[in-house]
């Protein structure tokens, strides 16, 4: 199983730019986003043991977003909105025989998006699914365990620092998307 997890998350890292991205293109499936869900993808046992939490990282994550001034959505507002605009963190982890972690972190948007590749479906005969829209390149490291939770929420905060600057550029108007402090015009 060991021999498995290395080459897997090579690959999950490899496969990164064959996901959305973060250059201007991918940004603008971000205009007219004023508010996003936030949620962490569930955290291996053995990680959780050592440190890291689950919990921990969602409320960083949601204080790092209301700090900027982005409103967050809660799961039923969340389902209310066309786009159903979500901000998800992955961190997958494996224990080495060394005691260190392998680790591999990903923030992504996730919205409802529809193919329009058909030309004989109308516009609202398009049926939406959901797709990562934006996404920087996600983060492969090796860490000692006492250091697992620390480079993790680093990683972490550097990817929603990423998202945060990327919906104030596809923004730049919206009031509510500023630096704290910040006045509008």
């Amino acid at each position: 199983m060991k021999r498995l997890v290395l080459p897997l998350m090579i690959a999950w890292a490899a496969a990164g730019p064959a996901r959305a991205q973060d250059d201007p293109t991918a940004r603008l499936s971000l205009k007219g986003l004023d508010a996003v869900a936030v949620s962490v993808q569930p955290i291996g046992a053995a990680a959780e043991r050592d440190g890291l939490s689950r919990v921990q990282l969602q409320a960083m994550v949601a204080t790092r977003l209301r700090e900027a001034g982005i409103p967050l959505l809660s799961p039923d507002e969340q389902l209310k909105r066309l786009r159903r605009p979500g901000l998800s963190v992955q961190v997958t982890t494996a224990r080495l025989d060394t005691g260190e972690y392998l680790y591999a972190v990903r923030v992504a948007v996730v919205q409802w998006v529809a193919s329009l590749d058909d030309p004989t479906l109308a516009v609202t005969a398009a049926i939406p699914i959901p797709a990562t829209t934006w996404s920087p390149a996600g983060v492969l490291g090796i860490t000692p365990a006492e250091t697992l939770k620390r480079d993790v929420e680093a990683s972490v905060v550097t990817m929603v620092d990423q998202f945060i600057d990327a919906l104030r550029k596809a923004n730049p108007r919206e009031t509510a998307l500023r630096a704290p402090g910040r006045r509008g015009r």
